[in-house]
Order: C-alpha cells, then structure tokens, then sequence
C-alpha cells in the first residue's frame, strides 16, 4: 500500500501557486515597462541622493548573491518521498532561494537597526 498519498488539495495548491506567480510576473514587468516609459533623465537624483545610482547597487548585488548562493548551494542528494532526489541544478537553486532570502531578511533587519539608531 502506498503511504505517499497526495492531499485532497494539492493539485488546487499548486495552479493556485501557479496563476499567483504568472500574476507577480505580469505586473513586475508591467512596473519594470511603466517605470522604464515615464522616467526622465534628470530622475537619477532625487533630493541629493543618487537614486539610479542605489537602484543599480542593489540590483547587482542582488545578481551577485544569487550566483554565489547558487554556486554554495549543495548538490547532495535528499530522500523525498521515499525517493532519492538527485537533480543537481535543482538542489542548488532550492539552497540558493533559501541562502539568498536569510542573507535579505538579515539586511532588513540590520537596515532598520541601523536607521534608527543613527544621529
């Protein structure tokens, strides 16, 4: 007999996961296309502060530590399921999600204690 038994919902779960996803894509590009179309060139700095400037730094950083959580990430294969999971690429980009989102939620976190307790 089979132990393994999906539940009930799954299946609901994961389109739900799925149309929720292609939504957050949609509407990043339609912000990224927006963004793009109306900005001037005089908007890199707003209020004497380089805000292009900052946008890239951190969309590079963010690439940066994507690639090497990725290239950190273990390839050690896992039981799931009763199954051995095995696919190289993918182990290393559950690891590199994982890495990279605490790495993030540290930063907020140190930002914000640093913001507020700076004169």
């Amino acid at each position: 007999m089979n132990s393994f038994v999906s539940p009930f919902f799954a299946d609901v779960m994961l389109w739900l996961m799925y149309i929720v996803l292609a939504v957050a894509l949609c509407v990043t590009a339609y912000s990224v296309w927006h963004g793009m179309r109306t900005r001037r060139k005089g908007d890199d700095i707003v209020n004497r502060v380089p805000a292009g400037r900052i946008g890239w730094c951190v969309l590079i950083g963010l690439l940066l530590c994507l690639v090497v959580t990725f290239l950190l990430g273990s390839s050690k294969p896992v039981m799931t399921n009763g199954q051995p999971f095995t696919s190289v690429f993918w182990l290393k980009a559950t690891d590199m999600f994982i890495y990279t989102s605490i790495l993030l939620i540290i930063g907020c976190f140190v930002s914000a204690f640093v913001s507020r307790f700076r004169s």
